[in-house]
């Protein structure tokens, strides 16, 4: 046997050495011809220095790897990561801090459109062309069906309909009900003969607020109110030119509510339930229109309800007048 430390060389059927001999144990010579010494330069081990050993520059790895642990044994990474275009999977958000700390939690689709929020670990369907309500002075979200004390905090506006469809609208502070007959100057009766020349009774707007219409209601009593044979109160109609029932609102916007040539008119007229007939020794029919706020007066304009007599009816009755009910409001 050749003494310790003596190298014997192996090679190949080509003459080529592939391996040595050393101490009983075989070495495959690898391809590389350079290393790396201690200081990270290559070197040639033919003409430079001796070699570390394998397990010195492990031992000096494991050296530098265990003085980036933390406690738990993840290796930290305190660089920030550079930008790309890869997606990130499953990667923890971190814990969620309190108050004006807290993440800003939101969720986006495919394009980058936020389509939900995240609200006190529930997720919220952000609605097509919708809006989450936000109180503009905590900048808290509310619940929608919640009345907020706070302007604009919880709150709701909604348009209302009455049975017919129109509009019910109410005012944002009233400050008095303004109730009272339309006139003739101080007449309110419309038994009157408007044949020849035609008499307008009027309610009108209020010089300082505007005003709500809330209602418009005909009254009336006859000894005899009769129906299915073209009456108008106790005489025979139908009238020639009617009852003419107008409504000039929003600053000079006239319409007309009603034109009345008979009895029935009157329960068309009428708003749903607005209809009543009572009969006693006198006969009473009454009639009542009610907007709901849909009609309004502007303050300190010719606006106003208006019924027009066109035709003689100073006997159809004992008692014929016009009721108008509205509120006196200023703006919110």
């Amino acid at each position: 046997m050749p003494p310790p430390n003596v190298v014997s060389v192996l090679y190949d059927s080509s003459g080529n050495e592939v391996g040595i001999v050393l101490d009983g144990a075989v070495y495959r010579l690898q391809a590389l011809t350079k290393v790396a010494n201690s200081s990270g330069s290559q070197i040639d081990p033919a003409t430079q220095g001796t070699l570390e050993s394998v397990d010195t520059k492990l031992g000096t790895i494991d050296s530098v790897l265990d003085g980036i642990k933390d406690t738990d044994g993840i290796k930290k990474i305190t660089d920030q990561l550079p930008a790309g275009t890869n997606e990130v999977g499953k990667v923890a958000q971190g814990t969620r801090a309190a108050a004006s700390a807290a993440w800003p939690l939101y969720l986006a689709d495919s394009s980058g459109n936020v389509v939900g929020v995240v609200l006190d670990d529930t997720v919220y369907r952000a609605q097509v062309d919708g809006k989450i309500a936000k109180c503009p002075t905590s900048g808290d979200l509310v619940h929608l069906d919640t009345v907020g004390v706070t302007s604009g905090c919880g709150r709701l506006k909604a348009t209302l309909y009455d049975q017919s469809g129109d509009p019910v609208a109410f005012a944002a502070t009233s400050t008095s009900i303004k109730l009272d007959f339309v006139k003739n100057g101080s007449n309110p009766s419309l038994l009157v003969d408007g044949s020849v020349t035609p008499v307008a009774f009027t309610y009108t707007a209020d010089s300082t607020y505007d005003i709500s219409v809330q209602e418009i209601k005909f009254t009336l009593v006859s000894k005899r109110v009769t129906f299915g044979k073209d009456y108008f109160g106790a005489v025979s109609g139908p009238l020639t030119n009617g009852l003419l029932v107008e409504a000039t609102v929003n600053d000079g916007t006239t319409v007309i509510l009603g034109d009345i040539h008979q009895n029935e008119d009157f329960v068309n007229f009428a708003s749903p339930g607005g209809f009543e007939w009572v009969v006693s020794a006198k006969d009473m029919m009454s009639a009542s229109y009610v907007s709901g706020g849909g009609l309004r007066l502007i303050a300190g304009t010719s606006d106003n309800i208006k019924v027009t007599v066109q035709d003689d009816i100073d006997s159809a009755g004992v008692y014929l007048q016009c009721w108008v009910k509205g509120n006196l409001t200023v703006t919110a």
